[in-house]
């Protein structure tokens, strides 16, 4: 599957984004496709094995929480499949049979998704439902529409429109399931709106809460165990779930 920049163009009209919003869309799409062959070794280089090790677990943990032995789950703005990957090896280890699928708009990012195994559809956070629509319409292919359990990792604080992210993970959602976001704690180093193309530095406990609870009548958010390093710069994570 190659999805040119004309395709991706026509992607984002038909889900009616505006040209101002398409060439931020493109900004975003160009530094990643740059990242893609070397993203798995830069998350390395933010994250040490503990870290790692403490993300993979706590999304397990919350999915293990669902109590099924099958398991139908959306990876959003999943990049070079990093952590899916690492995710669904452990489900299976579990016993669970798992249908897990990675959403992203890098089309490199989509490449490394597929050379891991996982089924790849291009698509945009904000419009997942949407966006799935016209992939399966476009592709001939048949990604459901609602999912157990939908997760992020490491890209909520890249999102143009946070907020529309959380409701586009719900439209998705089957009724009793569950989202689980791992992020970025709010900081202040600003440079990295400029050197790492965050859109945000990051957001607090509470403004994630108070985000999830206009939409969610279950929001927990709690500091992780683990950080991201960036040189001498230390960034601390949290993870969310809302049901």
């Amino acid at each position: 599957m190659i999805i040119t920049n004309d395709e991706i163009k026509l992607f984002l009209k038909k889900l009616s984004f505006d040209d101002d919003y398409i060439e931020e869309f493109i900004e975003q799409i160009n530094y990643f496709e740059g990242e893609a062959k070397i993203r798995d070794d830069i998350v390395k280089s933010y994250l040490n094995d503990e870290c790692i090790e403490v993300i993979t677990n706590e999304i397990v943990y919350e999915l293990l929480k669902l109590d099924k032995t099958k398991l139908t789950i959306l990876d959003v703005a999943a990049g070079s499949g990093f952590f899916t990957k690492r995710i669904k090896n452990k489900l299976e280890k579990k016993g669970l049979k798992v249908e897990l699928f990675g959403l992203d708009i890098t089309q490199s990012m989509l490449k490394n998704l597929r050379q891991k195994g996982i089924f790849s559809v291009w698509g945009v956070a904000e419009k997942i439902k949407k966006s799935i629509e016209i992939f399966n319409e476009h592709y001939k292919t048949d990604v459901p529409e609602k999912f157990d359990a939908v997760f992020s990792t490491l890209a909520f604080h890249h999102f143009l429109q946070p907020e529309k992210v959380l409701s586009s993970m719900k439209e998705v959602l089957i009724e009793d399931g569950k989202i689980i976001i791992v992020d970025v704690l709010k900081h202040d180093y600003e440079e990295f709106s400029e050197t790492l193309k965050d859109t945000h530095l990051g957001f607090s406990k509470e403004e994630i809460n108070s985000m999830g609870s206009k939409l969610f009548a279950k929001v927990k958010v709690e500091q992780l165990g683990a950080y991201c390093r960036v040189d001498d710069k230390k960034v601390h994570l949290y993870k969310a779930v809302f049901e």
